[in-house]
């Protein structure tokens, strides 16, 4: 692992036919290689064998598991479809700029997100070491998300779903947490006491889970053979993962419309949060749904979404980019894709509440306590599907699907980290890759390991809430204004119209060069004082001890506040120490 400190590597630079950039012609408007025919790089750089690869490639990148459990509990809670204008607007001043911005690099580059800025500035490489541990930590706990999902999809095929038998026998009032499992709740039993087998607490670790390291090993086995040859083997195996979740999202939304009433009411609650639905407790509080206009953490909370939902900041567009022929016109790819991430969030919202609705209907209770996360897949879905015809079958395309979705982001994300490092001396060059991969892939799954124990999901937790959030931000923030005010501008947009033929009108010069980065300030603002005034705290699960609330909560032990400022910390600081560094002369 590099450290900040360490500043004994060389970016490997390659000859670009990119090196007349910023050439003008006489008028000072236009690059001077404007009407070249487009040609190949000379640079022996690996490229994509066509653009659909780096397409599907690319959706598969940004489509992920937060479009299928945080989008839809975000409409519901802030308004319905009044949540979309935020939305929309973050997409527009936020998402999309940022998102070019990361495309630009690449290509503009032909490296990874480490020499990508290196080469704008030395002093900025400190930007592309944050992205590459941001996306390490990332990468560590998202795989055991998938190793829940693949846990579920070999559990389907069962002659009788398992979170749908009936309690085990107590043998007594006071056996827990066998007497916790009741009739409405063997969904969430089976999640907590026989897949994960929770400890009390985090600083109970309990023993190895064996059935989840198996299947943990499986996750980075997977990833593995996706990634060995580069994107010789991940451009052909999207053809499957990136094609299939749209197949069985919509498999699932059809039938979800044959369950009836519940369905429908399920559809509506998604887009009106203040419908009653039926059997549902009326709720005092409720807040009329263009009120949450005025709320600003409804803003803030479209802002974050977007952020995460396109994957800025993780390296994996700018490491996709870079295998771009270089007058690839990433701009059409880019708006393109952000609308089919879009409209993926849309629908798969309205497929979770149609299956989810029907279930509640049929069972005489409420949808309004669903949570996001894994337990919205792993309880609520579940449970309801354990209640329709063919319930082996639709469990099996869901938890398949999940698979998929997660696989997808997870070897994006370490194609971002694997092309970051290829491009400097950092892996002795002698290495051969699949032997690279091979390493990485087995050290990340012993790393890995902790999250197999009975605490793991409470370990997973705390990189999922403190992994990402600041140093990400932060990282997209240094990333516009290393484009827009150190690379410059000008250049940049005259790169931009040699790339795609399109020099950006008034309105993307100003998102770029003012209103995306004041933007991003004052969500990273907002992050930072979120996480010192907001109490460090997580949920602890009891089962029934504590009536009908599952869990309660309890502070992080000492280790706890220890690791959660180390994955803060750890990565943004390549920032500051390495631009210290770079000012160092020779």
């Amino acid at each position: 692992m590099v450290t900040p400190g360490n500043t004994s590597y060389h970016m490997v630079t390659h000859g670009s036919p990119q090196k007349e950039y910023d050439a003008v012609d006489e008028a000072g408007d236009k690059p001077l290689q404007a009407e070249r025919e487009e040609e190949k790089a000379d640079d022996g750089r690996e490229e994509w064998a066509n653009q659909f690869e780096f397409i599907l490639s690319t959706i598969g990148s940004v489509v992920g598991l937060g479009n299928l459990w945080r989008f839809p509990i975000k409409v519901k809670q802030y308004g319905g479809a009044v949540f979309l204008i935020p939305y929309f607007t973050m997409l527009i001043i936020e998402g999309i700029p940022l998102f070019m911005v990361e495309m630009w690099i690449g290509q503009k580059f032909r490296a990874g997100c480490i020499a990508g800025f290196y080469k704008i500035h030395k002093a900025l490489s400190g930007i592309g070491f944050a992205t590459w541990m941001i996306s390490f930590y990332t990468n560590l706990y998202y795989n055991a998300i998938i190793m829940y999902t693949i846990y579920y999809f070999f559990a389907s095929f069962q002659k009788t779903l398992p979170w749908a038998q009936d309690c085990p026998v107590a043998e007594s009032a006071t056996d827990f947490p066998t007497a916790c499992c009741t009739e409405n709740n063997t969904a969430s039993y089976y999640w907590y006491f026989e897949v994960l087998k929770i400890s009390p607490n985090i600083e109970t670790a309990g023993s190895f889970n064996w059935p989840l390291t198996l299947c943990l090993l499986a996750a980075w086995l997977t990833c593995f053979l996706c990634m060995v040859k580069g994107i010789k083997t991940s451009g052909k195996v999207v053809y499957v993962t990136a094609v299939f979740p749209f197949i069985a999202l919509l498999g699932l939304f059809i039938m979800s419309l044959t369950l009836g009433d519940g369905a429908f009411a399920g559809l509506r609650y998604f887009f009106d949060p203040n419908y009653d639905f039926p059997n549902s407790t009326p709720n005092p509080d409720k807040v009329e749904s263009w009120g949450h206009l005025k709320n600003p953490y409804c803003w803030l909370e479209a802002a974050s979404q977007i952020f995460y939902s396109l994957s800025l900041g993780f390296g994996s567009c700018i490491a996709f980019a870079s295998y771009n022929p270089p007058r690839t016109n990433f701009f059409k790819y880019t708006l393109g894709i952000s609308v089919v991430n879009s409209a993926t969030s849309i629908f798969a919202g309205m497929t979770i509440f149609a299956i989810v609705g029907s279930s509640a209907y049929k069972r005489g209770v409420g949808i309004s306590d669903l949570s996001t996360g894994p337990g919205l897949a792993f309880i609520a879905v579940s449970e309801a599907i354990s209640s329709v015809p063919a319930s082996q079958l639709w469990s099996a395309l869901f938890f398949v699907m999940l698979f998929m979705l997660g696989i997808d982001s997870q070897f994006a994300g370490m194609e971002g980290m694997m092309t970051a490092l290829d491009d400097t001396t950092l892996i002795p060059k002698r290495l051969p890759r699949p032997v690279v991969i091979a390493l990485f892939c087995a050290f990340s799954f012993l790393l890995g390991l902790p999250f197999s124990l009975q605490n793991g999901d409470y370990l997973v937790n705390l990189f999922d809430n403190y992994s990402a959030n600041f140093p990400l931000m932060l990282v997209a923030f240094f990333e516009v204004i290393a484009v827009s005010w150190v690379y410059g501008l000008t250049r940049f947009c005259k790169d931009f119209e040699y790339m795609t033929g399109y020099y950006p009108n008034i309105v993307w010069r100003a998102l770029w060069g003012v209103i995306t980065p004041l933007t991003l300030a004052f969500v990273t603002i907002y992050s930072i004082v979120d996480q010192l005034i907001a109490p460090m705290n997580y949920s602890t699960v009891i089962g029934c001890e504590n009536g009908d609330d599952w869990d309660v909560d309890a502070k992080y032990p000492g280790w706890g506040y220890f690791l959660a400022a180390f994955l803060t910390l750890s990565s943004f600081l390549f920032i500051p120490v390495m631009a210290a560094l770079a000012l160092i002369p020779d």
